[in-house]
Formats: structure tokens, C-alpha cells, sequence
């Protein structure tokens, strides 16, 4: 009876040994594992990288991926393709201390075993190791990182200024392409992302298949200065027709888009990749002359106008420094100006400079405020 037992036992250890390189194989991603995906309603870079990497934490590596398509990582569109990580990128770049020493050594040369050693240390409160790969990983993307001093759909966004009435010769976005199911007021009916409409072209404009049109409103009008124009997308033509009139489709948005808006021909920002501001001493001196909404509380992100402009010298990239005065001391003498934030210039025209806050130091940011160029373009 007790040999019995004892060949029992080596018979359901030997069954163990055999299932454990089986169960470890079937866990092992598969070699068809698809490379792209084509983004449908509601999908982000957070369920993409839990659906394929297993790891909602991993969605920087399909963003890393995707730079020439995704602008922002809090965005993406359906109907893009996006390119996946293969299975060898998520390996680790060499085995971790531990499995590098003793017998685990000569298993971590072979590919395959690493590659699962590697799956089974990853995020486990068992294996430090493996937080320690992962984050190492994550520091090494600089996801803020730009080619430009500019980014080209900061420059796309950006309000400027311009003469008077806005610019001449404008065209005209007019009704939606396709009929709606329930009768809307224009004010309650902003234009869809990718929804067809009816656009006027402005004059003399050729009306090419493909060709892009920045859509825009007025603001207000600046008094000595020019007219600010606050852009709110962005129509691409998918078919001419006549009259100037073409068929077009919103390709972006940057606020709501209406029925009724200014079209003029889109102008791109060019500017050589890995050039950037360098800092100055007693740089040309402006105001604050426009908020955009005029919130509370400007923060990062929010967008400006400068009395400065381009007859001054001032050129997409350049830093400026918002200042506050702080009044005189006791004795009456002046004091020093408190630096409240810093903006970045985005779009220039002969009227004046469009900007966006990129670092707050304090609040405090207000219309009329001094501001001083601090960091200039070559």
C-alpha cells in the first residue's frame, strides 16, 4: 500500500510538470496578434493599451507610436489607424537581478522562456522587480516633448488680430449637407465633428478637392489696435461645385462651430524642428490687450492677446513674462514686478501677437497687465 501511494504521488507530479510548459505556452501572446487598430466611437489610448498590452498604465506606447497622427493623447478620432507594440517591444530590455542569477540565468538567453519569466513579473506585489522595469519605462517617454517651438494645432487654435471687420474677401459657412431628423435652431445646432457642410469660398480662392479652410468668428475690437479673431475649426472640400459654393467636411474643432461663421484660407505654421527661444535681458516691453472668454482664473492653456506684433519683432516661439505691479514701499520708492506667469507667442500679425499661457506662477493674470519678452527666437 505504501508503494502504491508513493507511485501515485510521482505519477501526479510528472502530470504537473508536463501541464506547467503547456498552460505557460497557451499564455503566451500569440504571433497574430493584430499590429494596427481602427479607433470606433469611444475608444481612448487607456482601453486600447488594457485591450492589447494587458495594461491600461501602457497606453504611452501607443501613443509614442502614433505622434504623426494623435496630436493629443486625450484625443483620438474614429476611424483612425493606430500602430500597436509588438509582443518583443513589451519585453524588458535585459532580465532583472534576480532572474539574472543562479540557474535562472541559463533560461533568461532563451527568448521564449524570457518572454514569459517576463509576463509573470509584471505588476505583482511578488516581484518588486517588475515596478521597477515599469516605471523605469514610463520616465523614459517625454510625452511633452515638441519638434517645434510651436505646436501646429496651437498655432491652428490660436486667436489673432487683424484689421478692423476681420479679414477681406472671407467666405462663409452655410447649412449642414445632409437634412437633420429634428428641426433645430442654429444656436442649438452646432456643426458634428467630420458632418458634411455647404461652404461659400472665399473670393479668388481655387476650390481644389482636399484643400483646407480655417473656420472663424469676431470678437472684440480692440481699441487702437485691430479686430481679434478667434478661430473654431477647421473644413476640408470634399467636392466643388458651382458659384463658389462647395461641399466641405469639419475635419477640427477647437470650440463650438455655427452656422454663419467666416471661412479664409488655411495658413500652416513652418518652423525648423529643435529650435527653440533662448532667454534675453530686458527684452521689448507690452500689455495684455485681450483674454479669451475672460475667465476668472486664467490658467495653462489659456490663450491671450499682446499689443506687440509683428512690426516690433515679434516672431511665433518667443516667451513672455506677465508681470503685476506691486505699487511703492513705505518710502515711495517703486517696486520690483512680480512675475505671475509665463506665455508663449503662437501666431503674429502687423496688429498684434496671439499667445498662450504655458506656466502659472501665481494667479493673477488680468487684461492690461505688463508683460516683458523674456525668451526670443533665433
Amino acid at each position: 500500500m505504501h508503494r502504491l501511494r508513493i507511485r501515485s504521488l510521482a505519477l501526479l507530479v510528472a502530470g504537473f510538470s508536463v501541464a506547467a510548459p503547456l498552460s505557460a505556452q497557451q499564455g503566451a501572446p500569440q504571433r497574430d496578434a493584430p499590429r494596427t487598430h481602427t479607433v470606433k466611437k469611444g475608444d481612448t489610448l487607456w482601453d486600447l493599451a488594457n485591450q492589447y498590452l494587458g495594461d491600461a498604465f501602457l497606453w504611452p506606447e501607443i501613443y509614442r507610436l502614433n505622434t504623426d497622427k494623435i496630436e493629443d493623447p486625450h484625443w483620438i478620432y474614429p476611424g483612425e489607424t493606430l500602430k500597436l507594440p509588438g509582443a518583443n517591444s513589451m519585453m524588458a530590455t535585459g532580465p532583472s537581478p534576480a532572474a539574472a542569477s543562479g540557474a535562472n540565468a541559463t533560461a533568461v538567453s532563451n527568448p521564449a522562456v524570457a518572454q514569459r519569466q517576463q509576463q509573470r513579473r509584471r505588476m505583482t506585489v511578488f516581484n518588486p522587480d517588475a515596478n521597477i522595469i515599469e516605471r523605469r519605462a514610463r520616465e523614459s517617454l517625454n510625452l511633452r516633448a515638441r519638434t517645434a517651438a510651436v505646436r501646429q494645432g496651437e498655432y491652428l487654435a490660436s486667436p489673432f488680430v487683424w484689421s478692423p471687420g476681420g479679414p477681406g474677401d472671407a467666405g462663409a459657412l452655410e447649412e449642414a449637407a445632409e437634412a437633420v431628423g429634428i428641426s433645430m435652431t442654429t444656436a442649438n445646432r452646432p456643426i458634428q465633428y467630420l458632418e458634411p457642410v455647404f461652404v461659400h469660398l472665399p473670393r479668388n480662392t481655387p476650390g481644389k478637392i482636399g484643400n483646407q479652410y480655417l473656420v472663424y468668428r469676431l470678437d472684440s475690437l480692440i481699441e487702437s489696435q485691430g479686430q481679434v479673431v478667434v478661430p473654431t475649426g477647421v473644413v476640408k472640400l470634399i467636392s466643388t461645385g458651382a458659384n463658389g459654393r462647395s461641399r466641405a467636411q469639419l475635419v477640427k474643432k477647437f470650440e463650438d462651430v455655427f452656422e454663419g461663421q467666416s471661412v479664409m484660407p488655411l495658413d500652416t505654421l513652418r518652423q525648423t524642428a529643435g529650435v527653440i527661444p533662448f532667454r534675453v535681458e530686458f527684452g521689448l516691453a507690452m500689455h495684455v490687450s485681450w483674454l479669451d472668454y475672460n475667465p476668472v482664473l486664467p490658467g495653462s492653456g489659456s490663450y491671450l492677446v499682446l499689443t506687440a506684433n509683428a512690426k516690433d519683432g515679434m516672431s511665433p516661439g518667443d516667451q513672455v513674462t506677465l508681470l503685476r505691479s506691486r505699487g511703492v514701499d513705505s518710502k515711495g520708492v517703486e517696486l520690483p514686478d512680480e512675475e505671475v506667469a509665463v506665455a508663449q507667442v503662437t501666431r503674429v500679425t502687423p496688429w498684434g501677437a496671439g499667445a498662450i499661457i504655458i506656466r502659472t506662477l501665481q494667479v493673477g493674470v488680468a487684461q492690461g497687465m505688463k508683460a516683458r519678452v523674456t525668451a526670443k527666437m533665433p
